[in-house]
């Protein structure tokens, strides 16, 4: 194909810039692949050395019948895995609803210039649709499905070209598994956000307006970022294997900064070893159980600001640092998108830049990304058995185990709590640390995935001490005595973090863009104003897309009420054709009332 580039394809890399890096190499003469007439009139496929990728009689019967075999939703994402018959291409997208997604993947990208100006250059126009060539795409597809909002999909749909699978059997086998388990953990994201969604909004909003309220003095995460460069941290989790590693960090506590996951500070207060600070992440109030009967005053508390706000408004910590859960992506345009939880929004207005931590689901992800940014390298992770070894779900010592207790009869073992509990469970087996397999469920197996992938970027080793438990790549698994003997060059940190504010409060001096009080009051203001105005009877006669446009209208600064109403809004949207007016309406008006009525009485309850 010419350098000279027609004017339609130079607008469409003004909306899809990356499509224009598959031009740049354009490939010598003779093409490896030709663009080739099939025996029936008007049809095409494609050839590769001579080989033909689609049936070269009626390469358009052989795109039908594929397409008719499969049943394509609305609300599927949907990708082909090899673009040898064109015509597979046009009939899916024939299908598809306007705004569908679609996705093209080849492991070859010369096959570009052949297919571009007839096949597919008129579906790289359409919104939505999207073209990964080669195997250095992968990571811009990975990006783009990471950043992707998922909200009107339901599933995804996979169509292979046989032939050109064929070809690179390994390629397009790996990339439909991580194709289906990206959009897994997206979908599994999103039933997340829907359940916990309107409590993080709740939460963040309350944090935000207690920031100066006692009992602890609270600071923010940003003040203390790369402050801790080049000291050893001890990640501290709950796993099985805890209670056996407690001696061995005693030995080793002045040569290391202790962060504790909200789940093991009892397990560790039980053997005298008091942390350097405790990560907490849950926004439901149960968490304080964690805490109760433990004496916290003299370890501050990493708190995310979705944190369940009567923890920290009931109990003394030495100080509150809060933190805010983030992810950053490259989408599909090559743009850095920032994805911060609901609610940050709203509390960065007023509070300033508070410090982004990225997080994998759990409180220990979130308590690595969190030691990574304070600067601390290496890392060692305790107790992060990531499994259930010893078919035991925590260690001794832990809230979870402390409940069990109370249970136990004569007929109730803490064993067969434990088995009742892992049968519940999706469980698997994976690779152990000892080399055998140990058995895991999915989400554990998640989180497993997530310390892998994350180890992969780093610029300081990662060490997993654990004598069982599942085995985590790109990490190095070691015992205790290997993990002694390289801490042996570190010289002893002498505790300087404790001239730090957060571990000495009466150095806090907050400088806030706003005033809490002033917040509360204008939040007060605007809850009330919505509940007033949509409980108005005749709100029921307007129609559903009326009353959604003058929600967001009313809503003005506070954009993050939204998400309050947003399980809702999507519930409606992905039934819109089995859901008459009138019930859109109630839905729609019932959620408004239920869920300002309940943040106005959090934000009553934290004065």
């Amino acid at each position: 194909m010419s350098h000279d580039l027609p004017e339609k394809t130079r607008e469409i890399f003004g909306k899809k810039p990356y499509l224009s890096l598959y031009f740049q190499n354009p490939p010598t003469e003779p093409l490896e692949f030709r663009l080739e007439a099939a025996k029936n009139q008007n049809e095409f496929f494609l050839s590769k050395k001579g080989r033909a990728l689609a049936s070269s009689v009626s390469p358009l019967t052989q795109a039908k019948r594929q397409v008719d075999s499969v049943s394509i939703q609305s609300t599927d994402l949907v990708a082909i895995l090899g673009l040898g018959n064109p015509h597979l291409i046009r009939e899916v997208e024939s299908k598809l609803e306007p705004g569908q997604i679609l996705l093209l993947i080849d492991k070859d990208k010369d096959l570009l210039f052949p297919l571009w100006e007839e096949w597919l250059e008129p579906v790289m126009e359409v919104p939505g649709k999207h073209l990964f060539l080669g195997e250095n795409s992968l990571s811009l597809l990975w990006n783009y499905l990471e950043s992707l909002p998922v909200e009107r999909v339901s599933g995804i749909r996979i169509l292979r070209n046989a032939a050109s699978v064929s070809l690179e059997e390994m390629f397009y086998a790996e990339t439909d598994i991580r194709l289906r388990k990206i959009l897994s953990s997206k979908m599994s994201d999103l039933l997340t956000k829907f359940e916990f969604e309107r409590i993080w909004v709740r939460n963040s909003l309350v944090n935000t307006a207690n920031f100066l309220s006692p009992p602890s003095p609270r600071t923010k995460i940003e003040f203390l970022k790369e402050k801790f460069n080049g000291t050893p941290s001890l990640l501290v989790s709950a796993g099985p294997n805890l209670r056996r590693q407690c001696e061995w960090i005693k030995t080793i506590r002045d040569k290391v900064f202790v962060m504790s996951c909200d789940t093991s500070l009892k397990v560790l207060l039980k053997y005298g070893i008091v942390p350097d600070g405790v990560m907490t992440l849950d926004a439901q109030t149960h968490s304080v159980f964690h805490f109760l009967g433990e004496d916290t005053s003299s370890i501050p508390l990493f708190a995310d600001l979705v944190s369940s706000p009567p923890i920290l408004r009931n109990l003394k910590f030495k100080s509150i640092v809060h933190s805010i859960t983030a992810k950053y992506l490259v989408d599909a345009s090559g743009e850095l998108k920032r994805e911060a939880t609901a609610g940050s929004s709203s509390a960065e207005s007023l509070l300033g830049p508070i410090g982004d931590i990225q997080s994998g689901g759990s409180v220990a992800t979130t308590a690595f990304d969190l030691l990574r940014s304070l600067g601390c390298k290496p890392c060692f992770l305790v107790g992060q058995d990531l499994a259930y070894s010893g078919r035991e779900i925590h260690s001794t010592g832990t809230h979870h185990n402390e409940k069990w207790l109370t249970l136990l009869s004569r007929r109730t073992s803490l064993e067969k709590i434990n088995e009742a509990v892992v049968r519940k469970r999706d469980t698997r087996y994976v690779p152990s640390v000892t080399g055998g397999e140990v058995l895991t469920d999915y989400v554990l197996d998640l989180y497993r995935h997530w310390f892998e992938e994350s180890c992969k970027s780093l610029d300081f080793p990662v060490y997993n001490v654990n004598t069982q438990g599942a085995k985590i790549e790109n990490a190095q698994n070691i015992g205790p005595e290997e993990a002694t003997r390289i801490l042996s060059g570190f010289q002893n940190h002498k505790y300087f973090w404790k001239e730090f504010p957060a571990w000495k409060p009466e150095l806090i001096n907050e400088t806030l863009v706003g005033s809490p009080t002033d917040f509360k009051k204008e939040l007060l203001e605007t809850i009330d104003r919505i509940k007033n105005e949509f409980s108005k009877s005749e709100k029921k006669e307007e129609v559903y897309a009326d009353l959604l446009s003058l929600f967001r209208n009313t809503l003005g600064k506070w954009e993050d009420l939204r998400y309050l109403i947003r399980k809702t809004e999507v519930y409606i949207l992905r039934h819109k054709d089995k859901l008459d007016e009138a019930r859109k309406k109630e839905l729609f008006l019932g959620a408004i009332l239920k869920e300002f009525t309940m943040l106005r009485r959090k934000l009553i309850a934290g004065s």
